[in-house]
């Protein structure tokens, strides 16, 4: 009996601790009894790919291994699948490739890992350190065209209880890491800029304090880029700028048509400097002329400086490269007396060679009357005074730039004011010769002409279209009588003034 009693005994101590390891299993005991080893980091190699898991030793005795989890359930219950075992319990790091591990069907570049480290004793309990996993990072990069420029984006590193301090973008260019961008921990993307290497590599380093304190560090994969800055523009400029006899501004331009960035806004100002408003948008292939015109039509307006500027703009309408401001060249007159103008005008264009100096009479066609070096701005005209006819006379200035272009100022003119006196008789006979014709005195008159001579029966008896040749006192060739004739005299002046005379001259011979 004793020995039943014994046997019974150690039946029923058996199953009572059977029993006691069933309720543990299910509370988690044996988890209880081992401390788990603590994640320190997880990085890949930018380079390899290779994945990194570091962790700190169990602080429990009897520690046989550590086995490495891949997470891959991360709702409320954590669920993980074992891939490696390592063996000891130590401060330890393992090192691995997805491809060589058939439990990855995808690569450490393409999808961020999870990782946890259990901590198994010699009696085969193991700790239960799934929910503290830490996540690799996958990077990737691209270009964007507005702003263009390299958008560099990452998944967020996940460690339990650490936050991550920086992200920091890194280049490697030819075995040298610089850091191009620090970003903020709550950014997953930063942008950076292109340059004018073609293909470029960078990676995403995390910062944090991992669970014992400790500083440490993440990589992410390696990502590229294999588009190159775009080419701005070396130059820009206006060339030269002319006021034409229309009113239109004419603009000489150069651009750099190799650039990458092909559209360009015209700016102009009609009151000073500064307040610029957007007139036209062109754009140039690279099969352009670097050279070409542009008119802003009927612009030019008396007593009105016109300024203007070009731009040229990237894909977002951001301006990257301005030409430097030009003016209209205005140019004023000035009456002396009625033979002599003085012309003024502003020295404003840069690399100026020369000024010449042009004319116009009547509205004829212009004539260069001088040239004057580059640091005169004033120019005094005497006009001949035998050019009786002169109604009207306009100046402009033409700059010559050292480019070879020139500019035309404004055309600024004067209107003379006529002037007609005719006598009241002549004498054929006369020793005086300007009394032996009948014609006008005058002064600034020309245009279209007519003279007519009346005897007392209404009989016309002469006439001229010119203002110069006038009536000798013969009819058909021979002296006309002694006494009163009427003549009616007409100009119709270039600016449409029509002027009419009439009256009364008496020819004697004495």
């Amino acid at each position: 009996m004793k020995l039943l009693s014994d046997n019974i005994q150690k039946h029923i101590t058996s199953a009572f601790l059977c029993l006691t390891a069933l309720f543990c299993l299910a509370l988690d005991c044996n988890a209880d009894d081992i401390d788990p080893t603590d994640i320190s980091y997880v990085s890949v190699n930018p380079y390899t790919n290779e994945v990194t898991v570091s962790w700190y030793k169990s602080e429990s005795a009897n520690i046989k291994f550590a086995r490495i989890l891949y997470i891959y359930e991360k709702t409320t219950l954590v669920k993980g699948k074992g891939f490696a075992d390592i063996l000891g319990n130590e401060d330890n790091s393992y090192v691995f490739t997805t491809d060589t591990i058939a439990l990855f069907s995808f690569e450490a570049d393409e999808v961020p890992l999870s990782l946890a480290v259990d901590a198994y004793s010699e009696n085969g309990t193991n700790s239960t350190s799934l929910r503290e996993y830490h996540t690799t990072m996958v990077a990737s990069a691209k270009t964007t065209s507005c702003p263009t420029k390299i958008k560099i984006s990452w998944t967020h590193y996940y460690g339990y209880e650490i936050t991550v301090d920086k992200y920091e973008i890194i280049e490697s260019s030819n075995g040298t890491e610089t850091v191009v961008k620090e970003c903020n921990a709550n950014e997953n993307s930063c942008l950076i800029d292109l340059n004018e290497t073609q293909d470029r590599s960078f990676f995403v380093r995390a910062t944090f304090n991992d669970c014992r304190g400790k500083k440490q560090i993440s990589t992410s994969c390696m990502c590229e880029v294999s588009q190159k800055a775009p080419k701005l523009p070396q130059y820009l400029s206006i060339e030269n700028i002319t006021i034409e006899q229309n009113d239109d501004v004419s603009l000489t331009c150069k651009c750099d048509v190799s650039a990458d960035f092909r559209t360009y806004i015209v700016y102009k100002s009609e009151c000073d400097a500064n307040h610029f408003t957007p007139i036209d948008t062109f754009n140039l292939s690279s099969s352009s002329s670097e050279v070409f015109k542009l008119t802003d039509t009927k612009a030019h307006k008396q007593d009105t400086i016109l300024f203007y500027k070009i731009v040229a703009i990237d894909n977002c309408s951001n301006a990257i490269f301005e030409s430097r401001m030009v003016q209209t060249p205005k140019i004023n007159i000035q009456k002396v007396d009625e033979t002599t103008n003085i012309i003024e005008w502003d020295k404003n264009a840069e690399n100026v060679v020369r000024y010449k100096i042009w004319r116009s009479i009547n509205g004829e066609k212009e004539e260069c009357i001088d040239s004057v070096e580059n640091n005169v701005s004033v120019y005094i005209d005497n006009i001949d005074e035998a050019q009786k006819n002169v109604v009207s006379i306009c100046y402009r200035v033409e700059i010559i730039l050292e480019n070879g272009l020139s500019s035309f100022s404004n055309s600024s003119c004067l209107n003379k004011d006529y002037k007609i006196l005719i006598p009241n008789a002549f004498n054929p006979s006369s020793s005086i010769l300007e009394n032996t014709v009948f014609k006008p005195k005058y002064a600034f008159i020309d245009g279209e002409y007519s003279m007519k001579i009346f005897d007392r029966f209404g009989t016309c008896v002469f006439t001229s279209d010119d203002i110069d040749n006038g009536w000798d006192g013969k009819i058909r060739g021979n002296n006309a009588p002694t006494g009163m004739y009427h003549y009616k005299i007409e100009i119709i002046l270039p600016n449409g003034t029509e002027i009419e005379r009439h009256g009364a001259v008496q020819l004697i011979y004495k």
